[in-house]
């Protein structure tokens, strides 16, 4: 009875091995799935930002703000060029509208320490602290190009400027500078009609 048995047992067995699952098939499965993980790269929003203004570069206009620069598109949507953003960004974004910068450099000297600067042409000058987008600077040259979002910009008078917020001037050793909240600038006199002739905002390099 034993013998007759021991075949079919045998049998049973070798059917069981040919259903079970390929031990070596799970560790290929998962290979392929962490190959199409790897390959899958989400880049950070400011690289987006910068790859997308350089796709847009007719008609870009460049807004100021107190805590960083604005890309306006002809569509009037805007890619936003913040304080705290990566240098290399920064200078890619804004070239996109202005061009390559005409000066880059480092400056040993200033009230902040060591800063980096980016100059572009009508007389916008951007600032970096530790390789990071920390400040701005516009001089007169530009003749009114740029403006914050209400229109605060070079050649607006004192008069405007304080309707626009509570504006503090003071005589210091660069002229009379004034504060309009984040910003700060000069003005040609303290008198009601003497005009903005500069504007900057964060980390810059004033000499006093």
């Amino acid at each position: 009875m034993t013998n007759k048995l021991l075949p079919c047992a045998l049998a049973a067995l070798g059917l069981l091995a040919a259903c079970a699952p390929d031990p070596a098939s799970k560790p290929v499965e998962n290979k392929a799935v962490a190959n199409e993980a790897a390959e899958i790269i989400v880049p950070p929003a400011h690289e987006a930002n910068a790859a997308n203004a350089s796709e847009e570069t007719p008609g870009l206009g460049v807004n100021l703000a107190p805590d960083e620069l604005t890309l306006v598109l002809p569509n009037g949507s805007s890619r936003h060029v913040s304080f705290g953003m990566a240098k290399a960004d920064a200078v890619k974004m804004l070239s996109a509208a202005l061009g390559s910068p005409i000066e880059q450099a480092e400056n040993q000297d200033c009230g902040a320490g060591s800063l980096g600067y980016a100059a572009f042409r009508d007389g916008l000058s951007l600032y970096f602290q530790d390789g990071k987008f920390a400040g701005w600077d516009l001089d007169g040259r530009e003749n009114g190009k740029f403006t914050t979002g209400n229109g605060i910009g070079i050649g607006m008078t004192r008069k405007a400027l304080e309707v626009a917020g509570p504006v503090e001037v003071g005589e210091t050793t660069i002229g009379q500078e004034f504060t309009l909240g984040e910003m700060s600038g000069l003005l040609s006199s303290a008198a009601p009609d003497g005009k903005v002739t500069n504007l900057w905002a964060g980390v810059t390099c004033i000499a006093r």
